[in-house]
């Protein structure tokens, strides 16, 4: 029997396995909504009991259509600037590069130590793709960007600044706004009613960490400086009932009349593509 690769990872990097498995499971469905065989390949080589979250079929879909958006900007941006530099914060066990990457791109991935140490394991640095070990919340990376490229500059997280607590968000925004001055940035928010309920999510529920970050309306971050300007929203709502027959028949048919008779519902959850300086 093949030697599987042992996940040591922290209360908030241990979440990263969610979209993972939603990617690898995703994979094996008659159409699927992103194609990432790498994910599959990862999951079988992991040490890990992934069992509880046969049920979350609404994070699957969720996971993917987020992921599937977001390589969506890549993509365009890509097409505009074929030389232009793509950063992963959080990167986790994520295979955008694979999904991606047009062969002229410059890309950065960074994540916390033990999550880096793990993403080692199954992917590799090239002269067009560094892999970083660090904080989001730190300058180093910033460092390295700026040391290494002019822009433009597309940023990505997914499941990552959720985490962060309110003043470290916008001072995330501002370093990012006053180095890498225009750069796109594409990250998740959610509400604060998202929040009070995170314990009844089909996979948070088993795991320990918790969201912290919310925001009241998804357009609240202009408001925060002159330079900032959303270029997209997605309203995770409406992503997901665009495949109704995915859902679970409890999502499928409840979240429709929730949506009716409580608006709010729609607005719980976006995707959203901001542009910096």
């Amino acid at each position: 029997m093949a030697v599987r690769t042992p996940v040591k990872l922290g209360t908030i990097q241990e979440t990263l396995l969610v979209p993972l498995w939603a990617r690898a499971r995703e994979f094996e469905e008659p159409a699927p909504l992103l194609q990432d065989p790498k994910s599959r390949e990862i999951l079988e080589q992991l040490e890990y009991d992934f069992s509880p979250l046969d049920g979350a079929r609404a994070s699957q879909l969720g996971c993917c259509v987020r992921g599937a958006q977001v390589d969506r900007w890549v993509r365009s941006f890509l097409a505009d600037h074929p030389e232009g530099t793509v950063i992963e914060l959080g990167v986790g066990l994520n295979s955008r590069f694979e999904r991606t990457d047009n062969g002229r791109s410059r890309w950065f991935e960074l994540d916390l130590p033990d999550a880096m140490d793990l993403r080692r394991e199954f992917f590799k640095e090239t002269p067009r793709r560094t892999l970083l070990s660090g904080s989001a919340l730190d300058d180093d990376w910033i460092e390295q960007v700026r040391a290494h490229t002019q822009g433009p500059w597309f940023i990505c997280t997914e499941g990552v600044l959720v985490y962060f607590r309110p003043e470290e968000v916008r001072a995330l925004f501002t370093r990012v706004a006053d180095a890498l001055p225009g750069a796109l940035f594409a990250y998740d928010s959610m509400s604060p009613l998202c929040v009070r309920h995170q314990r009844r999510h089909d996979a948070m529920r088993y795991f320990e960490a918790e969201f912290t970050w919310s925001v009241g309306d998804a357009r609240e971050v202009e408001s925060w400086d002159p330079r900032y300007r959303l270029q997209d929203i997605r309203s995770f709502y409406h992503m997901l009932f665009a495949h109704p027959k995915r859902l679970p028949a409890f999502y499928r048919y409840l979240g429709p009349l929730l949506g009716a008779v409580y608006p709010a519902v729609k607005r719980t959850y976006h995707v959203n593509l901001l542009k910096l300086g």
